[in-house]
């Protein structure tokens, strides 16, 4: 798990949700905050074996049945999650909301420095009041990845 900036989808933060096996989920914020508000009664609901369902947009929850597994639905593409893996997700749910929240405050610098940095063919400097939360190095990486293609 984990949220950063997508050059090649606009710039635009996204919180990734992925396993070995298939490709990651790519939560935008209000898709990452309906995951938020719905991951503790799910968590009881898997806990208790009920059943859990939930759907806003394109992002669907739910138990399936007495296998005790959650799954995280983006339109077709799903992920499973075990009830400890749940449980560790729902633990660490707050951590990710707070970079969401860094990376959105932050997208505005993050577009200078793109567009200062697509101009150049090294690495640019952030400005002094850039945002701290953001590895403006590992940033300047994709984008020349994304841009040389």
């Amino acid at each position: 798990m984990s949220v950063g900036f997508f050059p090649a989808r606009g710039t635009q933060p996204l919180a990734e949700f992925g396993g070995a096996k298939k490709l990651p989920l790519l939560l935008n914020a209000q898709q990452l905050q309906t995951m938020a508000d719905n991951i503790a009664a799910l968590y009881n609901a898997l806990s208790t074996n009920e059943h859990f369902s939930t759907k806003d947009g394109d992002v669907q929850m739910n138990t399936t049945g007495s296998y005790r597994i959650a799954r995280l639905y983006l339109d077709k593409q799903f992920l499973s999650f075990t009830y400890e893996e749940l449980r560790n997700l729902a633990y660490m749910m707050y951590m990710i909301e707070n970079q969401m929240t860094f990376y959105t405050a932050a997208v505005t610098d993050v577009i200078a420095y793109i567009d200062e940095a697509h101009d150049s063919v090294t690495f640019v400097d952030p400005p002094i009041i850039a945002h701290k939360s953001i590895n403006y190095y590992q940033l300047f990486e994709e984008i020349k990845s994304v841009l040389t293609v």
